[in-house]
């Protein structure tokens, strides 16, 4: 079938971006067809229609915006084919192009952000040696680091972003562990010389990274136009972190809660932040604490100064002013902005005095506050002083509205604008003396943008109408003319104010170049607003909770003095604990029954040593900590289970894991392993996994388990400890006291736990019985003793003999897996 001129014009921009949805132009419709147009209808649930039998599906151009952010949100790329030129007389095909390609890594939109979430595009370039160059940005705010990990640290790395969107070379698979929509490109994208041209030799020696950079520098200037709001690439190491893997910030409830009903985790709790910037840092603190202690001990200094000294309310009302600087300078460097914006940025530089003053008594006190004291002094007066003499109290939304200077900043626009006022007042005349003259009362001046000025009547006064007047329109119950003397003075009046409008984009757009030449200092302001925004929210957590700041040692020491969980403590009167581990103390057994505190106090004993370590104070009496490098949990396997996992596998995925990457200074968090099969397997693996961490590891491991059998570890292994959730029984019930104290827990108490969740009186009972006769079974024919562990292996067993022969440290974390099915098939006798 022939092509119309529109749909040629439809097949030309679509071929040159053939992986993303067209958004085409048409009036006051942005048109989607064939493909695009099913996918649109499907994904966002609006009409499918037809023309010249091919599928299309349209969106308002006015409301396009929320329709284009949900495609984004679900992974698409949509390319805006705009008119690029006004309908007029004899125009039958109006020129058309594509302005602008919207991907999921590349959004400046509020609409399509979340305020408090980092929005990354990630690029990732492989090389040789399982070496990985990396580079994110966030196309918003112009913020851009870079990396070069190994193959074990790319998932680390990349899990704690929050990536939208990766680009990464043609022919290469992604891991199915790096989240976002995927963009493949070819391997010219990823040039070193796109990063040298925009920023000069700032990665040399860092190949990897200077690539991947490259190709972000690339993409954004293909999508976006621009990379002027881009800031210099920040080199990054994975050893200036703790590593958090996913199970991790799962397992403790880092940023996203286990169940969907509860909304409580510690970010949650640690949120006191008055800005989305400050927000955003403060979520990249929690998920990268710091492994050194000098920048540790900055960030302390801060919160205890601020505590102290600084005035938290006034702080608290000087930032709630501010607006999300690095994201308005984002949208300024890259040409979206409008007057709006700069309202905003007005509002930011009218609340640094107030932010000063309450901080100030506290900048003597902390190296970092002063930095940040220093970077808000110096902000950009001349700027500031500008803008407010410049833009007008309330501004227009679009600067080719007019009304956007403020009177008095320009003489030139004054005279313009007041010549404007002077025409209006002459038509106004003219509309009165046109009344006296034709005798017609109900005679008016109107104006629209169609017709321009006109006067306007009623038809019964028709035959009043002067000659020289011309009609210019018809309408029920009134006419409209225009007369020569109400055309001149119109004609002047849209010279004058068209000019006046011209002159006051000149100014917009000069003040907008002065504010791109100072991003780097602004950029500067903002990252002291968000770093100051986070340092108050912790202060005041810490104030508000009793919380204490933590010490360091050098030591593998943890002495921990009524430790809270900073979650729970939120949620109900909370029961403190003490953990001591001295230096030659590896490995804490604690038993106990459900509901009694076990996995709580674990819980919280790793999140007391991740706060200290991304610089926060701690919810405890005191607090002596090591330096860790890494902490692991194993807890749960719900989202194992979701995708596809037994609930064993995955026990066993994780403490491979573990295995595999713990070193002496990490901290080992483990509940219930080995509970997803036989109780012989579970103990042998449990009993194996604790060994090796306590003697081959020697990694600080709290182990929460049921397997009481674990408890013989104390005798048998040199730095194993047991500890136990004490529980009281008075009068046939059972009190949880929820103390964590030293040695093994004497019962299970399990039927009592299963008579507190209220089950049937009858199936209670029989447990009883059963329970009762397992005892009585175990000890004499008529004086049940207590119960003992299990023997751990009866008597020789070849599962011992392969253990004995085993290297652990040789291992690989599939070889390590493949020999726990090899010795669950020997104990089964298979």
């Amino acid at each position: 079938m022939e092509l119309t001129p529109m749909m040629r014009q439809y097949h030309e921009a679509k071929a040159q971006h053939p992986d993303a949805i067209l958004f085409f132009h048409l009036g006051d419709f942005y048109e989607t067809f064939f493909e695009d147009a099913e996918l649109v209808a499907r994904e966002l649930e609006i009409a499918l229609t037809k023309r010249d039998g091919h599928p299309m599906a349209g969106v308002p151009v006015r409301k396009a915006e929320v329709y284009i952010q949900r495609l984004l949100k679900k992974g698409y790329k949509v390319a805006l084919c705009e008119q690029l030129e006004r309908p007029g007389p004899g125009k039958k095909l109006l020129k058309r192009g594509v302005v602008r390609v919207l991907t999921p890594g590349t959004v400046l939109e509020d609409e399509g952000l979340d305020a408090g979430q980092d929005a990354f595009l990630l690029a990732v370039y492989p090389g040789e040696g399982g070496r990985f160059g990396l580079a994110w940005c966030e196309a918003a705010s112009g913020e851009f680091w870079v990396a070069e990990v190994g193959e074990g640290e790319l998932e680390g790395v990349v899990g704690r972003l929050g990536i939208r969107e990766v680009i990464y070379p043609e022919g290469w698979n992604v891991p199915p562990a790096i989240p976002g929509a995927r963009t493949p490109l070819p391997e010219a994208a990823f040039a070193e010389g796109r990063l040298e041209e925009r920023f000069g030799d700032v990665l040399a020696g860092q190949q990897l990274a200077a690539r991947a950079a490259g190709a972000v520098v690339g993409y954004l200037e293909g999508t976006l136009g621009t990379t002027e709001h881009l800031s210099p690439p920040r080199v990054t190491s994975p050893t200036a972190t703790m590593e958090l893997d996913s199970f991790t910030q799962r397992g403790l409830e880092l940023v996203e809660p286990l169940r969907p009903e509860s909304k409580l985790t510690l970010f949650s709790v640690l949120d006191r932040t008055k800005t989305s910037m400050g927000r955003r840092l403060l979520r990249r603190w929690l998920l990268h604490p710091l492994r050194e202690e000098e920048p540790i001990r900055e960030r302390l200094d801060a919160v205890e100064a601020l505590i102290s000294r600084a005035d938290l309310e006034g702080l608290g009302e000087g930032l709630r002013r501010c607006c999300d600087l690095p994201r308005l300078l984002g949208r300024i460097g890259a040409g979206r902005t409008n007057p709006l914006d700069l309202s905003l940025l007005r509002k930011t530089f009218r609340a640094l005095p107030g932010i000063l003053d309450a901080l100030s008594p506290a900048v003597g006190d902390s190296e970092l506050l002063g930095g940040i004291h220093a970077a808000l002094s110096r902000s950009p007066k001349g700027l500031a002083d500008e803008l407010e003499r410049f833009l007008v109290d309330s501004p227009p939304p679009n600067p080719e509205d007019g009304g956007l200077v403020r009177e008095g900043y320009s003489p030139e626009l004054d005279r313009l604008w007041e010549e404007a006022r002077a025409l209006r007042r002459e038509i106004a005349a003219l509309e009165e003396r046109e009344r006296r003259r034709t005798g017609i009362p109900t005679l008016r001046v109107g104006y629209n943008q169609v017709l321009g000025y006109f006067f306007e009547l009623t038809k019964p006064h028709l035959p009043k109408v002067p000659p020289e007047w011309r009609r210019r329109q018809t309408l029920k119950g009134v006419e409209r003319f225009i007369s020569p003397e109400l055309g001149e003075l119109a004609d002047r009046l849209s010279q004058v104010e068209a000019r006046a409008k011209e002159l006051e984009l000149e100014i917009y757009q000069g003040f907008l170049g002065r504010l791109r030449e100072a991003l780097p200092e602004l950029r500067r302001l903002g990252e002291a607003l968000a770093e100051l925004d986070a340092l108050r929210s912790l202060a005041e957590v810490a104030q508000k909770g009793g919380w204490v700041r933590p010490r360091f040692t050098s030591s593998p020491r943890i002495a921990i003095r009524e430790g809270r969980h900073p979650v729970v403590e939120r949620t109900c009167e909370f029961v403190p604990n003490d953990l001591v581990m001295d230096e030659d103390t590896f490995l804490a057994i604690v038993t106990g029954p459900n509901m009694a505190g076990k996995s709580v106090f674990l819980r919280q004993v790793a999140l007391i040593a991740l706060l200290a370590q991304m610089g926060s104070f701690v919810p405890a009496k005191e607090a002596e900590l090591p330096l860790f490098d890494k902490i692991y949990t194993r807890i749960g396997a719900t989202d194992a289970l979701s995708g596809g996992l037994s609930t064993f596998m995955a026990e066993m995925v994780e403490a491979a894991t573990i295995l595999s990457g713990a070193t002496e200074r990490s901290l080992v968090i483990l509940d219930e392993l080995g509970r997803g099969t036989s109780t012989y397997d579970g103990v042998a693996l449990a009993w194996a996994i604790a060994k090796h961490l306590a003697l081959k590891v020697r990694c600080k491991t709290l182990f929460a388990t049921h397997y009481r059998e674990l408890t013989r570890l104390e005798e048998e292994v040199p730095g194993v400890v047991n500890l136990h959730a004490a529980v009281r029984e008075w009068e046939g019930e059972v009190i949880f006291l929820h103390r964590i104290l030293p040695g093994p827990a004497g019962k299970s108490y399990g039927v009592q736990v299963a008579k507190l969740a209220n089950l049937p009186e009858e199936v209670l009972e029989e447990a009883e019985r059963v329970l009762r006769e397992h005892e009585l079974g175990r000890g004499s024919a008529d004086k049940p003793r207590e119960q003992e562990p299990l023997p751990l292996f009866p008597g020789e067993h070849p599962v011992l003999e392969e253990l004995r022969r085993l290297d652990p440290d040789r291992l690989t974390p599939l070889q390590a897996l493949e020999l726990l099915y090899r010795l669950r098939e020997m104990l089964d006798g298979k």
